[in-house]
C-alpha cells in the first residue's frame, strides 16, 4: 500500500493517483482507495469516480470509500457539520484490514486534521504506509514541498517518491529533488491518458505495492 498525499489541496493528488493506477494496472490485484471523501454530492461523487473516469478501468480496480461527508472542508470539520466525528481507531483498523497492492489517496496535505487531535500523520505512522508526495510545478512549490518532505523525515515516514503536476518547470523539480534527496517519479501536465505513462516509468513503486 502507498499513500498519495498532496503538498496542499489542489496539488494534483487525484490525477497523480490515476496515473499511478494506470501505470501499474497490470499488477495483480492492484486497487485504488479513497478512505475519506469530503464535498461529496450527487452532482460530484468525488475522487473515486474521477479516477475511474480518468483511467477507464473496471470496478474491480476500486475499493468503496469508507467515510464520505457533504461539505468540501477538512475531514474533521466536514464530519462535525454532518453531525459526527471520525473514529481514528476504526479508520486505522479498516486500513490494516486491506491487503494487496493499494493506491490510497488522502484528503489535502499531510497535516490535514482527521479529528480535533489527529492528522493523516497519525494514521500513516500507525499503519506504516510509505508516501508518494504530489506537488505543484509552479511558484511556491519549493517551500511547500521541502516543508512536507522535512516533516516526513521528522516523523520517520518513508517517502517513496514525488510526483509533480502542472506545466513544465524543470528547475523547480530539480531544486526540490536536490535539496531533499527525494526520488522524482515523474512530472506531467495532464492532457491525455498518454501522459500517465510518464509517471513512474521505471516501475519504482512496484516494490512498495
Amino acid at each position: 500500500m502507498i499513500f498519495v498525499c498532496g503538498t496542499d489541496t489542489g496539488a494534483g493528488k487525484t490525477h497523480a493517483a490515476a496515473a499511478l493506477l494506470w501505470r501499474h494496472r497490470t499488477l495483480s490485484g492492484i486497487r485504488y482507495w479513497k478512505p475519506v471523501q469530503t464535498g461529496a454530492s450527487a452532482e460530484d461523487p468525488g475522487d473515486h469516480d474521477t479516477v475511474r473516469h480518468l483511467t477507464g478501468l473496471a470496478d474491480s480496480f476500486f475499493l468503496p470509500t469508507y467515510l464520505s461527508f457533504t461539505q468540501p472542508l477538512s475531514p474533521h470539520r466536514a464530519a462535525e457539520l454532518d453531525g459526527t466525528q471520525i473514529d481514528l481507531d476504526a479508520l486505522i483498523q479498516k486500513t490494516r484490514s486491506i491487503s494487496g497492492p493499494v493506491i490510497m489517496e488522502g484528503a489535502g496535505g499531510l497535516c490535514v486534521p482527521l479529528t480535533r487531535s489527529a492528522t493523516w500523520i497519525d494514521l500513516l505512522k500507525a499503519c506504516r504506509i510509505p508516501v508518494v508526495l504530489v506537488a505543484r510545478t509552479g511558484l511556491g512549490t519549493i517551500n511547500h514541498s521541502l516543508l512536507t518532505l522535512d516533516r516526513l523525515k521528522l516523523e520517520k515516514i518513508e517517502c517513496a517518491g514525488i510526483v509533480f503536476c502542472g506545466p513544465e518547470n524543470a528547475d523547480n523539480v530539480r531544486t526540490v529533488s536536490e535539496m531533499s534527496g527525494a526520488r522524482v517519479l515523474g512530472s506531467f501536465e495532464f492532457k491525455s491518458r498518454e501522459d500517465f505513462e510518464t509517471v513512474d516509468p521505471e516501475g519504482v513503486l512496484t516494490s512498495y505495492l
